[in-house]
């Protein structure tokens, strides 16, 4: 009987992994994870969020927001917040989602769904965490992620952390 639980939870965790890979292969959606790197330091300091250490000491009061996203479907609004990418991008078949947020970890993340709901798209996130990982908390700081997708007309972004 354990055995035949054990199988069938198997099986429910791999369906549920295809199936967020299915979303994310469905508009050719790539995560890029900590992607600070590459967007201009003065758009980081001009979109800090609350809790993040910046300077010598955390942001922690309610004039900084909790997160901040963008949609980012032309040329110029790439410009205006990258510095550089690993690669480019043809905005007539592909937008940019960005996602900006306080993070106390440094595991890796990855899309869990992705939907379209009244015109809004909404990005699910998902922290990975390392089997056998104690003690991986970090100081808080900004983390950004960037999804890579096709182009879609919408033009309200959400994402949500799992």
């Amino acid at each position: 009987m354990f055995k035949k639980i054990l199988a069938l939870g198997l099986i429910m965790s791999i369906a549920l992994s295809l199936a967020a890979c299915k979303d994310a292969a469905l508009y050719n959606a790539k995560l890029y994870d900590d992607a600070g790197k590459w967007i201009h330091q003065e758009f980081l300091v001009e979109n800090l969020t609350r809790g993040a250490y910046f300077e010598g000491q955390n942001t922690d009061d309610d004039s900084y927001p909790k997160s901040v996203t963008r949609l980012i479907k032309s040329k110029g609004e790439f410009d205006a917040i990258f510095a550089e990418f690993p690669m480019e991008i043809d905005f007539d078949k592909s937008m940019i989602c960005l996602y900006i947020f306080t993070c106390n970890y440094v595991r890796p993340y990855e899309i869990s769904k992705i939907t379209i709901d009244n015109q809004m798209l909404k990005i699910a996130v998902e922290s990975i965490k390392p089997k056998g990982a104690t003690g991986d908390v970090v100081r808080s700081w900004q983390r950004c992620l960037v999804v890579k997708m096709d182009r879609l007309e919408i033009d309200t972004l959400e994402f949500t952390e799992k």
